[in-house]
């Protein structure tokens, strides 16, 4: 059974890779290829812009379900190195910045330290994007979101913090879950999937850190990320053995193939449990 299961999953994680993800790629090239195009009138400019947008939705929610059914299913990996987070930080809110700007949101960074860590830049990016992105979607018009760094006791803490709608505490227990949503999020029609946070928290454990939150329902959310700067060697062992599927009830999602003194590695995400993706759960989100 276990095995007819991780071979639906592998099939799924091919459908989405070629028969989604590569023409919605394409049709994102040429639209903007045509958006080039300096003989366009404002009113088609305005049409192409609406396909644009809503492409590049559906290329972020196949992204986010090729995420979850590739580190379900044990076959995600990613690239370490030693970076600056808090650099990482102020370049995902100068990106978030026409969004707030847009909506009316007063977007800040309090990020101006140095701090280093050993990880993958591109998903801890994403993981900053995810929860700027939610700060944003849930904060009214006048609001603000505000981005701070600190670095203590070989620790770098990154905390997203809103004035928004906030999340009553019986729901702030699922907000990691996936697919979940709250009930205030559905009643009042917001856009979404449930999977940010689920990836979010997913990357950050990778990571040997930590994703908690800080809510009260009608006056804003603080999400705060932990990371350590160096991984423990015994963490690094154990994570090394759940890669290689053994299990050892490390509680953690990343193995790593390597002596943690290597300063560039490759990480293989594996699933916190044993529970894999249900390929059927996942294409109801696409049909």
């Amino acid at each position: 059974m276990m095995r007819e299961a991780e071979r639906l999953v592998d099939e799924f994680v091919a459908l989405i890779s070629h028969e989604l993800r590569t023409p919605l790629t394409s049709i994102i090239g040429y639209l903007e290829l045509t958006l080039d195009d300096a003989n366009l009138t404002d009113e088609q400019r305005g049409y192409l812009g609406v396909v644009d947008h809503n492409a590049d939705r559906l290329l972020r929610l196949v992204d986010d379900l090729l995420f979850v059914a590739q580190f379900e299913a044990g076959q995600l990996e990613a690239r370490s190195g030693e970076l600056d987070l808090a650099a990482v930080a102020r370049q995902a809110v100068a990106e978030a910045q026409p969004s707030a700007v847009e909506k009316g949101i007063t977007l800040t960074s309090d990020a101006n330290i140095a701090a280093p860590v050993q990880a993958d830049k591109g998903r801890m990016f994403r993981t900053l994007e995810n929860l700027l992105s939610n700060a944003i979607k849930f904060t009214p018009a006048g609001g603000d979101v505000r981005v701070s760094a600190s670095h203590a006791d070989g620790v770098v803490r990154l905390e997203v913090a809103d004035t928004g709608m906030g999340i009553a505490v019986a729901d702030q227990e699922r907000l990691f879950d996936r697919f979940f949503r709250t009930s205030a999020v559905a009643d009042q029609h917001f856009p979404g999937t449930g999977l940010g946070l689920y990836i979010a928290q997913a990357i950050v454990e990778a990571h040997g850190g930590s994703i908690t939150v800080r809510s009260e329902p009608g006056k804003g959310t603080s999400f705060s990320v932990a990371v350590p700067t160096v991984v423990p060697e015994l963490e690094a062992v154990a994570i090394a053995e759940a890669a290689n599927g053994l299990d050892r009830h490390t509680g953690g999602i990343l193995g790593r193939e390597l002596a943690p003194q290597v300063p560039d590695v490759e990480l293989h995400l594996v699933a916190r449990d044993t529970m894999r993706v249900a390929p059927n759960e996942l294409q109801q989100l696409i049909t």
